[in-house]
């Protein structure tokens, strides 16, 4: 049950949920408008292969698909932690996505470590967000 006023870790959920919407939109649009320069922005791209702006535009859509769900469950307590976790799968599916990479040898530590704030922050975000409701029984 949702408490009637907001207490100080509501509002910490809320506002994980809101940083990782506004990042996970801000993203999404960057790589919807500018695809191009979206890959030479982030320096582990650029590693992976030559660019493909539909492919990119492609992923971007899924980060602001993401994103406008978590504003969602940012702005609504009684739908929150259901949008919370769909919000939330593509990006930790992403997340893990990376962390199975480095762990089969695929790439490095070193382009782990610097993808991990984007890559892994967004869900990291999300996950502690959805712990919080979990323990205070509002799952």
């Amino acid at each position: 049950m949702i408490a009637a006023k907001p207490d100080a870790l509501d509002r910490l959920v809320q506002l994980l949920l809101f940083l990782a919407a506004v990042t996970t939109v801000a993203n999404g649009v960057f790589m919807l408008a500018k695809p191009l320069d979206w890959y030479v922005f982030v320096p582990t791209v650029v590693t992976t292969g030559p660019p493909n702006a539909h492919f990119i535009r492609d992923i971007g859509l899924a980060y602001i698909g993401s994103g406008l769900i978590l504003l969602y469950a940012a702005a609504n307590p009684a739908a929150r932690w259901r949008a919370a976790v769909v919000g939330g799968l593509w990006l930790t599916f992403h997340g893990l996505l990376h962390i199975y990479e480095v762990a089969a040898g695929i790439c490095g530590p070193a382009t782990f470590w610097a993808d991990a704030p984007a890559v892994i922050g967004q869900p990291a975000l999300v996950i502690a967000a959805l712990a919080i409701l979990r323990v205070r029984k509002r799952v």
